[in-house]
């Protein structure tokens, strides 16, 4: 089996739990046997360049904050209890989160290692002689690639020409560059027409590890990453207020969502009135409100998070930013893009 993963997809392992990360370093036992797994310069350099970024965003919520005591409640007997218990917190979360930066700066978190041990097992293909096509195809307007930037385009010419011909690949990415505006799951037509014309052979996508793994790898199983999915599905399927409720809560438990789970709960929450209309209720509110933080909405393209994300500002701006909704006492209407 021929195998492309894009750096998205590698990048995601930073969300993973060490269990689903335990089921898929399995993967480096089948490099060179039963997959020849493809990864060019291109998508290494991704990796690196954007890991920074993908740890930030895990650590948003990873906050252990001061609390102040009011002065009236140091007259309870609880006080002393939990000003010393909650003092020991404060100190474990700081020496833990200490170690953490410790191996983040050394590259040596579970998900580093994990990755590390796969890219020993092959040789990255270099990209250098690619650039120039990638850069003409961009330019005439062939997918893919947007905003001045031709990385994926750079990765594609490299696998039309390493790729064996007559040889299937089996292509992972959650790149909407890649993706068809008509069928949810399918890659771009232009881009299949493309691959079958020159290598007489399919490409076979996938928009994510789980729905890879389940169809071609029995021997590897991400419980947690499949547990999202399961309840991604439900929530899809929901058919009353209460079941969505009851969803969102399971949902909330997990962190480090993939950019197609995104687009896809979003899409959900368009699509499904036993979601859309409760979108102001302050549990539903906080979940997509969560995440979505930290997405720049002028760097969206026309898409559910673009669509929700407006929802949401809108939601925060009639309920006078209530505290409760996660605005604070200072954000204001101009502290909000406009759509």
């Amino acid at each position: 089996m021929n195998l492309f993963i894009d750096s998205n997809i590698w990048l995601s392992l930073y969300h993973f739990t060490n269990d689903d990360l335990e089921q898929f370093a399995k993967l480096k036992d089948m490099i060179n046997k039963s997959i020849r797994l493809f990864v060019p310069q291109q998508v290494y350099s991704e990796i690196s360049r954007n890991r920074e970024a993908k740890l930030k965003e895990a650590l948003k919520f990873f906050d252990g904050k001061d609390v102040q005591f009011p002065a009236f409640s140091k007259g309870y007997s609880e006080f002393e209890i939990v000003k010393q218990t909650y003092s020991s917190f404060i100190e474990q979360m700081k020496d833990w989160k200490k170690k953490i930066n410790s191996d983040i700066l050394l590259h040596n978190l579970p998900a580093d290692k994990t990755i590390e041990q796969i890219f020993e097992q092959i040789d990255f293909l270099p990209c250098q002689d690619y650039v120039q096509k990638a850069y003409n195809r961009y330019r005439i307007g062939n997918p893919p690639g947007k905003d001045n930037k031709y990385g994926d385009a750079i990765n594609w010419e490299c696998l039309l020409d390493k790729v064996p011909y007559h040889e299937d690949l089996y292509f992972i990415s959650a790149d909407k560059d890649y993706c068809s505006e008509l069928f949810d799951g399918e890659m771009k037509d232009f881009l299949k027409s493309e691959w079958a014309n020159a290598k007489n052979s399919k490409i076979h996508f996938y928009k994510n590890l789980v729905s890879f793994l389940n169809k071609n790898v029995s021997d590897i199983k991400l419980e947690a990453e499949n547990r999202k999915s399961d309840l991604i599905e439900e929530l899809r399927d929901s058919r009353s207020f209460q079941e969505t409720h009851k969803i969102v809560a399971q949902l909330k438990l997990f962190t480090g969502w993939a950019e197609d789970q995104i687009e896809l709960l979003c899409s959900i929450a368009e699509k499904n009135s036993q979601v859309r209309q409760i979108l102001r209720d302050s549990d539903v509110f906080k979940f997509y409100m969560g995440i979505l933080s930290g997405k720049d909405p002028e760097s969206l393209q026309d898409s559910a998070e673009r669509r929700v994300l407006a929802d949401l500002y809108d939601i925060g701006r009639n309920r006078n930013f209530d505290e409760d909704l996660g605005f604070t006492a200072s954000d204001t209407p101009e502290d909000f893009p406009c759509f």
